[in-house]
């Protein structure tokens, strides 16, 4: 009985050959876990999209800094930005990516026909200009100013360099009572009517033949017009800044060599506490003013200009040395007569 039992429990033991089995497959178990487990930690972390959990004003404000082809190609990134750059207070268009103008022109078209934004903080255009293209911007200028558009920029160019074939602004702009920012280049400005620019703070205009009863009429149709640009402007003879409405800061006038006559007088009403340095603005302009008109042949300082007692001396010297170097061409004229 006894022999037998010990016969059984040896029958039990496992042999040397499953006992190394048996530690190899721990092993390898233990190998796999470890692997899984590095595995895991090494794994990339897929983090949330937290960008399109912003709120819809935050997204806009940020396609605002986006020209408008690449605000509409962020609708494919989900279904929530399908149609998010419609809403887009800002608009950027340029023909420097389009084969032909045919096709810009039809992708504005389409672009201002799915926008549905109702109000524009920016709209901006720059292309190349052809006169058979009239009825596109006319449709695009009236899309703006329905939007109340707060800045509006018309940048044309063109190998016409007389201005004949200029774009003529339309009508309804020169009483718009909502923009408060225009640059244009490369158009006609021939108010017929009457002009009122209520909310205009801001006025360039380039590449532009000009008459100064136009420009005139323009300035003083805009009573808050703080600051006036004029570059490479023709056909200007005379030009006349002069009222006490307007609160003109800064006024640049460049490459205009067609302008023989120029009047400057203007007054400047500011607080008590902000004369030093409104004061000191008031300077600079005026002494950039007389250097760009330093080509002309009559020119007019209004009494302003010259009564404010702390900047008088500089100002004197300065117009002095601005004759003198006036007078020395035409001293060398009469000279060699």
């Amino acid at each position: 009985m006894v022999q037998s039992m010990v016969k059984l429990k040896e029958a039990q033991l496992p042999t040397l050959t499953e006992t190394r089995f048996l530690k190899n497959k721990k092993k390898k178990k233990e190998s796999s876990d470890d692997h899984r487990t590095k595995r895991r930690k090494h794994a990339p972390i897929l983090e949330e999209d937290r960008i399109s959990t912003l709120p819809d004003s935050i997204l806009l404000s940020i396609l605002c800094f986006l020209p408008t082809k690449d605000s509409i190609k962020t609708g494919v990134l989900s279904k929530r930005w399908s149609y998010l750059w419609t809403s887009v207070p800002s608009l950027s268009f340029e023909d420097g990516s389009f084969q032909c103008i045919d096709d810009f022109t039809s992708a504005v078209d389409h672009t201002l026909l799915l926008h549905r934004a109702p109000k524009l903080r920016n709209f901006f255009v720059l292309f190349n200009y052809e006169t058979h293209l009239k009825p596109c911007l006319d449709l695009w200028f009236r899309f703006a100013t329905t939007a109340k558009v707060d800045q509006l920029s018309i940048l044309l160019t063109s190998t016409d360099f007389s201005g004949s074939e200029a774009y003529p602004l339309p009508p309804h702009l020169y009483t718009n009572e909502f923009v408060s920012e225009l640059v244009f280049y490369f158009c006609k400005i021939k108010p017929n009517g009457v002009v009122n620019l209520s909310s205009l703070t801001r006025l360039t205009i380039g590449f532009t033949a000009l008459c100064e009863v136009a420009i005139k009429k323009v300035v003083m149709g805009s009573p808050r017009l703080e600051y006036l640009e004029l570059d490479n402007c023709c056909r200007v003879n005379r030009l006349d800044l002069v009222s006490e409405s307007i609160l003109m800061k800064k006024c640049r006038i460049k490459d205009v060599s067609s302008l023989v006559e120029a009047k400057l007088d203007f007054n400047c009403e500011v607080k008590e506490e902000d004369q030093e340095s409104a004061y000191k603005v008031y300077e600079q302009t005026v002494r950039e003013l007389l250097e760009s008109l330093h080509h002309v042949r009559e020119l007019t300082v209004g009494k302003w200009c010259l009564m404010r007692h702390y900047n008088v001396s500089r100002l004197l010297l300065f117009i002095v040395g601005a004759l003198i170097v006036w007078l020395i061409p035409a001293y060398r004229i009469l000279h060699n007569i």
